[in-house]
């Protein structure tokens, strides 16, 4: 649904702004009270703009999300200008590291200060634990993009993270927000030779691993009953991306996190995700993951991520994920369910992602009861 006109150019000059004047505009000359008379009248304005009460029903709840925003920049503006920085880049010291072996990262909302050493790196981006300044919001996880050509991945990726945070009650993206990446900030940094890289701001979970972590800790394979609570996480993340309206294009190892003692999923690596057109970018590493329609170039569907999704499983308890064979010690019904969705067909391969998460649930519980297991990570 397309927002009109007014909400659309607000929406744009959020997203699109490299300072406080890129929001309200210049200040104009004169002693402190009369720019802080000209900014309050710029927000007034905009505020009128985006207020929901002006709206069309349709349109309200995003115009609750601008309106939010509005009232946060507001704010932070007015600091900015108390403080002499109004008109100064919101993204600064990408490489400024100091001698406590920190950085900081300041946007429109907030400066975040990051450990000077790389926590994880991705296929477009470097991720760094860090906090908040002046806010006790807990720990948060900054992605970086690797260069500015990869600026592109990670914009899609907030898209993406903004409709589960910003679903509302009775969406039913609101109910599993709390499985993908809680979306505080993204804003762009300028860096050396005034290159721009996008940044994006994630709440961090802690005690949570990726499948790579748990197909490394047992190289031999999983136990079938740890990798059957795994498996149906996996099938979980192939629904949400069909929820939100997308392919995840990239359901892979290194995109699923969960819980070893909670049983807690983390969906990742959603700047792979797309709504039409042909994957254009393949993980060298996980070449045998992608089923023949992206070789062949043609439109992805839910289908692809149930391949994908299986193929994790398939290297989760051993098997061998370029033939699609598994080990002996899995049972036979439950090899048969998840090697249906490897078929180089898309159209032999289940249809419906929810039937064969529940048709999954209820194989298993047959098979082995509701026991808890929980799961051991060596530490190495």
């Amino acid at each position: 649904m397309s927002l009109p006109v007014a909400l659309e150019s607000v929406q744009a000059r959020f997203v699109s702004a490299q300072s406080y004047k890129d929001v309200f505009g210049d200040l104009p000359k004169g002693d402190e009270a009369t720019q802080v008379a000209h900014l309050k009248a710029q927000f007034r304005f905009l505020a009128k703009v985006v207020h929901p009460d002006q709206q069309e029903p349709q349109y309200r709840d995003q115009a609750h999300t601008l309106f939010a925003e509005l009232n946060r920049l507001h704010t932070n503006a007015m600091t900015a200008l108390k403080e002499g920085r109004y008109g100064k880049p919101f993204g600064k010291g990408v490489s400024s590291a100091d001698s406590g072996g920190t950085f900081d990262l300041t946007s429109s909302l907030g400066t975040y200060r990051l450990s000077n050493v790389a926590c994880a790196k991705g296929d477009f981006s470097v991720l760094y634990r860090g906090t908040r300044v002046g806010a006790d919001s807990g720990a948060i996880v900054a992605k970086v993009a690797r260069v500015p050509a990869s600026n592109v991945w990670l914009e899609n990726e907030t898209k993406i993270l903004m409709k589960f945070r910003d679903a509302k009650p009775g969406n039913p993206l609101a109910g599993i927000a709390r499985y993908v990446p809680n979306l505080i900030d993204s804003f762009l940094v300028e860096g050396a030779h005034q290159k721009r890289y996008r940044v994006h701001i994630t709440k961090a979970v802690d005690g949570i691993v990726s499948l790579t972590d748990v197909i490394n800790a047992y190289p031999k394979g999983l136990d079938p009953r740890d990798a059957s609570w795994i498996y149906r996480r996996i099938l979980a993340q192939t629904l949400a991306a069909s929820m939100a309206g997308v392919v995840h294009g990239a359901i892979v190892p290194d995109h699923v996190l969960v819980g070893p003692v909670t049983h807690e999923p983390l969906h990742i690596g959603w700047a792979h995700a797309l709504t039409s057109g042909h994957i254009s970018h393949i993980i060298p590493r996980y070449k045998a993951y992608y089923p023949p329609e992206v070789f062949d170039r043609k439109n992805p569907d839910h289908t692809t991520d149930l391949y994908m999704a299986s193929k994790t499983m398939i290297q989760l308890l051993g098997g061998d994920v370029k033939r699609n064979t598994l080990p002996s010690s899995v049972p036979k019904r439950v090899g048969e369910v998840i090697l249906r969705s490897v078929v180089p067909s898309p159209a032999n391969r289940p249809q419906d992602g929810k039937q064969l998460l529940d048709e999954f649930t209820h194989l298993i519980r047959e098979e082995w009861g509701r026991t808890y297991r929980a799961l051991p990570m060596p530490v190495r």
